[in-house]
């Protein structure tokens, strides 16, 4: 992974975890949802292309990798290392009438709205679990304090898309089955460089998957399928 990657510093880091007990048990199942998750990702910016499955539209669009991780009762959660959306792609959004009305309907009615609150940046339940979170940047801010090409709000942008799912116009795009909840905003941005190999030494646990004593594990943790692993930029 840290071969692959064009930088290692800035970079998201997004979790989906499954609404039911039930769903996430089985490694294809998840497998699948994942090439889902990737061809959203590509289609949000570059919706006729077909070659999603192995490859990325441009050589700069940002590259993604998958991590499938089991929790304790064996149902798996999905976790997304991506490379951040370069400002000018993000304004080419933004002059797509279909990108327009998604980032409205999810940043200005969902993320910055809802509960008729803004959602903070930096919640409670980060810093219980990282009390350093005190001093970042974004500490006591609210979503929409925050400009639109902010890689923390990006980062949301994308968690909220995969599982946004408004079906009045028959509009559905997000996954039925993945669930974030507003009070545990699992996306969030590595800002350095020390941090990215940190969480990725941390996903690479088979160790510790064996100290756990877990009876179900990943036959990779590494999705291998729907992940950028090239280290050649000059192909997409």
């Amino acid at each position: 992974m840290l071969k692959s990657m064009s930088i290692k510093e800035g970079l998201y880091f997004i979790t989906w975890t499954y609404a039911k007990k039930v769903w996430g048990r089985h490694y294809d199942e998840v497998e699948k949802d994942i090439g889902q998750i990737r061809k959203r990702i590509i289609h949000l910016f570059y919706q006729n292309f077909k070659d999603w499955k192995d490859n990325r539209p441009t050589r700069d669009f940002p590259k993604m990798w998958f991590v499938i991780e089991p929790h304790a009762d064996g149902q798996y959660h999905i976790h997304l290392i991506m490379e951040p959306v370069d400002p000018d792609l993000l304004a080419r959004g933004f002059h797509n009438q279909r990108f327009q009305l998604i980032w409205n309907r999810i940043v200005r009615q969902k993320i910055c709205k809802r509960d008729t609150k803004d959602q903070q940046v930096i919640t409670s339940k980060m810093l219980e679990k990282h009390p350093e979170y005190k001093y970042h940047h974004h500490y006591q801010k609210a979503f929409s304090q925050l400009n639109r090409y902010d890689y923390w709000l990006i980062a949301r942008f994308i968690c909220e898309y995969i599982t946004h799912n408004n079906k009045r116009n028959g509009e559905h795009w997000g996954l039925d089955r993945l669930t974030n909840s507003p009070n545990n905003i699992n996306s969030k941005v590595m800002e350095r460089e020390e941090e990215v190999i940190n969480k990725i030494d941390y996903l690479n646990k088979d160790k510790n998957f064996k100290k756990h004593h877990l009876k179900h594990q990943a036959p990779s943790h590494l999705c291998f399928k729907y992940s950028d692993l090239s280290n050649n930029d000059n192909e997409p």
